[in-house]
């Protein structure tokens, strides 16, 4: 996809004729203002960019705040649509209107503009701490469908649309997960120079992928809140891509090859794309320290996500059912652990 024919920016005055042009267009054709912020029920440019005053009084209660940008055409400053980023999700919002709301202008349709802007929206909810988006659209609406699956959404479920917001009266429900970390991701970003393999396994102790890292140069080193250094030069990661389990272990070893620690993610999923291994992280993690202490961490971060309705309740409750089950059969177990990852080590520096 070519993204860099657009960019977001907030409303400005120097928009502003083209945003009332937008509007003019959209009540002729009898568009759908969708992600426009209620543009169709303002007088004047003024009036419609004081979002927060115009919006809360409208909605009350049930107001969320949101942040609204323009797409413009990088080439001739041309404004081609308008997309009403929410910050977080109301009872209604998280049945029927999601995250994001967006349109284009009808004579800058079929163009890969709507693609376009959905891949830069989802950066700034990446800024935003948005961690998974949920996008919805009418059944019958095949194009909008397209460029959801496109940036990566998958179907929840269809709902029907007693709201009336679309044609077909039923509304199709697609989140898009911003924690999927691949196992390349540290590659250019974390380390200058590294040495990656990746293995697939199948044998009496380990079914899946194996991805290994030498960050041989690394940017800068990683010394996590405790003081315990994790990434320096010569670090070396192993980790481990079960695709029938819930739970990605990341054994991390120091420039001798001697544990710092092992961390275990919980993950929504964990899968693989165009041959790389990907964890969609479910917030819980658990650790293995050195001699032998398991510690559960970021419960706040889950908990957070299930306040701003990124998970279900089923969801919340699995993540910690995991983490709890995980930490049972890891207590006393250090040296099992540490045998069954120096295995893969080993192999990996060619000493088996």
């Amino acid at each position: 996809m070519n993204c860099d024919r657009l960019k977001l920016v907030l409303p400005s005055n120097e928009y502003k004729y083209q945003v009332m042009e937008y509007k003019k267009i959209f009540l002729e054709n009898e568009e759908s203002f969708d992600g426009c912020a209620g543009l169709e029920d303002c007088e004047t440019y003024e009036e419609w960019i004081d979002f927060d005053n115009r919006l809360s009084r409208k909605y009350g209660k049930s107001y969320v705040p949101s942040d609204v940008y323009l797409a413009i055409r990088i080439s001739d400053n041309k404004l081609v649509g308008i997309i009403d980023i929410r910050k977080k999700l109301t009872d209604f919002l998280y049945v029927y209107g999601g995250n994001i709301g967006y349109s284009v202008l009808p004579e800058e349709r079929r163009k890969g503009y709507a693609k376009e802007m959905l891949k830069l929206s989802l950066k700034k909810c990446k800024e935003l701490k948005i961690n998974r988006v949920l996008i919805t659209c009418d059944k019958e609406n095949i194009a909008s469908r397209k460029t959801i699956i496109a940036n990566g959404g998958t179907l929840e479920n269809e709902v029907l649309d007693d709201a009336n917001l679309g044609k077909s009266g039923t509304i199709q429900r697609y989140w898009i997960s911003l924690k999927k970390r691949y196992a390349d991701i540290y590659v250019g970003y974390k380390a200058k120079k590294t040495e990656q393999k990746i293995i697939s396994v199948t044998d009496e102790y380990f079914n899946g992928d194996i991805y290994y890292y030498n960050f041989i140069e690394v940017n800068s080193p990683i010394i996590i809140p405790n003081g315990k250094c994790i990434l320096d030069n010569n670090y070396k990661w192993i980790e481990f891509y079960d695709y029938s389990s819930k739970i990605k272990l990341t054994a991390i070893y120091d420039e001798n090859s001697k544990i710092i620690e092992w961390y275990f993610d919980i993950a929504r999923e964990i899968g693989k794309e165009n041959g790389i291994p990907y964890e969609d992280d479910l917030y819980l993690d658990v650790v293995v320290t050195s001699d032998g202490e398991v510690i559960l961490l970021d419960e706040d971060e889950l908990k957070e996500a299930y306040n701003k309705k990124e998970m279900t309740e089923d969801e919340f409750k699995n993540a910690y059912k995991e983490a709890e089950q995980l930490m049972n059969k890891l207590k006393n177990n250090k040296n099992k652990l540490q045998k069954f990852t120096e295995k893969y080590l080993n192999q990996m520096l060619g000493w088996e």
